[in-house]
């Protein structure tokens, strides 16, 4: 580690075993002192003149007046014509700020208010958080009087807008040290970390305990990448490098890759986490996308996950998730919604976490299957809830499911293309026990809109099995798309469904050359009933966009009434004949 010498405003270099030292906080200006200035035996009198020099004897001063011998500052302490010492740096910059003995925070740009004393005001901040804490969760707190509120304005408009607060920077720097010293313009002591924590927090939005030096790992990772959503930084790939230690990432840094940093951070969040809330972002209301990948574009995105936290129960218990290259895989979170909720037969990914003001409410992403056992997220631009769905009605999906984690240009046309030719069907709720539905192949079917999905591809089959309501018999439908896009299918007992067709390793010619060699099938009888399948056109489409389809749509009738129908169908039939043959004969006589 490289510090200055607070005596000799010299560089020295620290292996192993650094000294205490104290550390710089503050915003860059013009004149900033760099490393090759402060080389070869100290800062010369060209560099002396500079106005970023003020800072560096200025920080030389306080902290010998404090009884320490050495000081870093970033602006000069880093070679950054060395891009190893550079990604070092940057990887090691939260533990470097951790281990300081003190940390002055330089406020460039505030001038406090004689009339208000910060640490006066901390004080009825706390007494206020600690007074709302023992009050019920749908309780409001006590409404501000108007001196109060004026007291709010005040802090708002003075340290609040200082630019100290709006640097992703100067986010690890204000969390790290253990002791922070405020200083104004003059740099005049204003209040410590300690003292000013309630203030801290009401203007960052960091939880109080974090400041007073709570442990990070006890906030959902959604939440403190809130923390994050209104600052900003020079460079793009900074708004993801300055985040490195907040999350205990370590990763190489590329300048040039832009909006990739920030994927790149999310990827390595998930690899050493099992937190969902990485996934609680909401895209903005201008984001006319229908469908997004996993990962936000930017910090930005999670300025609604502030009160965001753990629920009282683990609903995931069981579920693992992990990334691979087509995408997040999961196995045991992906649900399909029961009840009698809009959002039942809905896919969704429950985040396990909750909204503190609405701790009932799981917070829980919807999907769109588009690809075999691949999903998307939909409705990006708000966070679902899994509100009125029955928890244990919530099925889980068996088999692994991958959802698409990185946006791209062609998504939203790959997910509606996705079922474009595809095959619905449509049976009666009455009749038939929906718990008993089974598919093949299963990564093809979308259980939430009775669609078997074709994917874009010209050629594929499906299976569909289900069983009468209280009934040991069913059905089962055999269909099959030719490259023509010719359409085949069938309809069978649940006892004389082929056996040819029960194999797991079929190909959609297996399935045509069965359905070649068999009768036109388009009726059956099981359970009482006369089951009859009819082929129409569809449009499969939920938004604006028309997609066709067909529907396979199964008319199921008592046997009775069927044969009733047919008896009276006879009848009509015997006496039209007789009618005529009377008629006939009645001709045959004038003749």
């Amino acid at each position: 580690m490289r510090l200055i010498n607070c005596r000799t405003h010299e560089f020295e270099e620290f292996v192993r075993d650094a000294p205490e030292y104290v550390i710089l906080s503050h915003t860059w200006g013009d004149e900033e002192v760099t490393f090759q200035d402060m080389q070869k035996g100290g800062p010369n009198k060209a560099v002396r003149r500079k106005k970023g020099y003020e800072k560096v004897e200025a920080l030389c001063r306080i902290a010998l007046e404090h009884d320490y011998d050495y000081a870093w500052i970033d602006t000069c302490c880093i070679d950054k014509s060395s891009s190893a010492e550079l990604t070092e740096a940057i990887n090691s910059m939260f533990a470097w700020y951790k281990r300081s003995a003190v940390c002055y925070a330089f406020l460039s740009d505030f001038q406090p208010d004689p009339e208000l004393v910060l640490t006066e005001v901390a004080a009825w901040f706390e007494e206020r958080e600690q007074s709302e804490k023992h009050m019920g969760p749908y309780n409001d707190p006590r409404p501000l009087n108007g001196r109060e509120v004026e007291m709010l304005d005040k802090i708002k408009r003075n340290l609040g807008k200082c630019r100290w607060f709006t640097r992703g920077w100067t986010l690890q720097e204000l969390i790290a040290p253990t002791r922070v010293i405020f200083y104004d313009s003059r740099w005049s002591c204003f209040g410590t970390k300690a003292q000013l924590a309630p203030i801290l927090s009401w203007i960052t939005r960091i939880d109080s305990h974090v400041l007073k030096g709570g442990s990070l790992e006890e906030v959902l990772v959604g939440r403190r990448m809130s923390w994050a959503s209104s600052r900003e930084t020079t460079r793009v790939e900074d708004m993801a490098y300055c985040l490195l230690g907040i999350f205990d990432i370590n990763m190489p840094l590329l300048y040039g890759e832009g909006e990739k940093a920030f994927t790149r951070l999310q990827e390595e969040i998930i690899q050493s986490s099992n937190d969902l809330s990485i996934f609680a972002w909401e895209a903005d209301r201008d984001d006319r996308r229908r469908f997004r990948g996993l990962y936000a574009s930017s910090p930005a995105e999670f300025k609604g996950c502030r009160n965001i936290v753990k629920p009282s129960f683990e609903w995931n218990n069981g579920g693992e998730y992990s990334l691979t290259s087509r995408g997040l895989r999961t196995k045991g979170l992906v649900r399909i919604g029961g009840g009698a909720s809009t959002e039942s037969g809905s896919y969704f990914l429950s985040l396990n976490c909750v909204d503190a003001r609405h701790t009932k409410h799981v917070l829980a992403i919807s999907l769109r299957k588009y690809g075999p056992s691949q999903f998307a997220r939909t409705k990006p631009r708000r966070t679902q809830t899994v509100f009125d769905l029955s928890m244990y009605s919530a099925l889980k999906l068996p088999e692994p499911q991958y959802i698409c984690c990185r946006d791209s240009a062609t998504l939203d046309k790959r997910v509606m293309n996705s079922r474009r030719n595809a095959i619905k069907i449509q049976y009666s709720d009455e009749v038939f026990d929906p718990v008993t539905l089974s598919v093949s192949p299963p990564g093809d079917w979308d259980a939430r809109n009775s669609i078997l999905l074709s994917f874009q591809r010209q050629y594929f089959w499906g299976i569909w099995k289900i069983r009468a309501k209280e009934k040991n018999d069913g059905i089962g439908i055999v269909c099959v798309r030719s490259s023509t896009s010719w359409l085949r299918y069938g309809i069978f007992a649940w006892d004389d469904i082929p056996v040819a067709l029960l194999r797991d390793d079929l190909l959609p010619s297996h399935v045509e050359d069965i359905l070649q060699r068999l009768h036109a099938k388009t009726s059956t009888k099981c359970a009482g009933y006369t089951h009859t399948i009819q082929d129409l056109q569809d449009d499969l489409s939920e938004d604006d966009v028309e997609v066709p389809g067909t529907l396979l749509r199964v008319n199921s009738k008592k046997t009775g009434q069927v044969l009733n129908t047919r008896r009276k169908f006879s009848k009509r039939m015997h006496d039209s004949f007789k009618l005529c043959k009377k008629v006939c004969s009645l001709g045959h006589d004038k003749k």
